[in-house]
């Protein structure tokens, strides 16, 4: 196996970026179009999931975007409180 260059490590840390800034435009309509329906049960916990998911995507995309900026603030703690 190859050793991988930094410039590949930063490609790939952009392409997991655009990933699951993709999948949190996904969850976020999901869960959209879930608050346009009538109030059930099943649709509250439907949401709880989406939110859940949301908020590992959201850790995710804040540990990676601290990676390609090292500006940007990151907090491991808050990181695995959600993982």
């Amino acid at each position: 196996m190859k050793n991988m260059t930094e410039g590949d490590f930063q490609k790939l840390l952009q392409i997991a970026l655009q990933s699951l800034s993709i999948q949190r435009t996904l969850l976020e309509n999901q869960a959209t179009e879930l608050n346009d329906e009538l109030r059930t049960l099943e649709r509250d916990d439907e949401l709880e999931q989406i939110d859940r998911q949301l908020l590992l995507v959201r850790a995710d995309y804040e540990h990676y975007l601290s990676l390609v900026d090292p500006e940007h603030p990151f907090n491991l703690n808050a990181y695995y409180e959600y993982n």
